[in-house]
């Protein structure tokens, strides 16, 4: 009887061992699985050149190796315009095609801004017309020259 006894409390023993977690594995796989980042969404950029007169504002946001964001021009005595770009950088160089209204019209120009120390100034050199776009001649006679430096500020929420 005896024998019985033990096997019986040698079943129970090892039937509670299986049952019951030690309360340090659960705390392990639940760090285990925030210990796996997800691929976190890079930060949007704002940048700005605001006078008595001008503003410029440039918003980016970084979606792998391209770029896409706002763009607005709001000039003294020209037209203000509002619009969307897409790019890349290219190197210390942000290409991209600029999609704008002004006084209702829908245009499309390519745009360069260089990164100079923490500003972006941009590019401007000549254009030509393909396929209904304006965009640079030739990229290597882009001059960098603007007073218009668009500095980092917070974006709008």
């Amino acid at each position: 009887m005896n024998s019985q006894f033990l096997a019986a409390i040698t079943c129970l023993i090892g039937l509670a061992g299986c049952q019951s977690r030690p309360a340090n594995q659960t705390e392990t796989t639940a760090d285990s699985s925030a210990a796996t980042p997800a691929s976190a969404p890079q930060a949007q950029q704002c940048y700005a050149y605001v006078s008595a007169r001008d503003t410029v504002r440039l918003t980016l946001l970084p979606q792998g190796d391209s770029l896409t964001g706002e763009l607005t021009y709001k000039l003294a005595e020209k037209d203000q315009n509002i619009g969307t770009l897409r790019g890349r950088m290219r190197g210390d160089t942000l290409l991209a095609r600029y999609t704008f209204q002004s006084e209702g019209i829908e245009s499309v120009r390519e745009v360069a801004f260089l990164k100079q120390a923490d500003a972006l100034v941009e590019g401007y050199g000549p254009v030509a017309e393909q396929n209904g776009q304006q965009v640079f001649a030739d990229r290597t006679k882009l001059a960098f020259t603007s007073t218009l430096r668009l500095t980092p500020t917070d974006c709008p929420r």
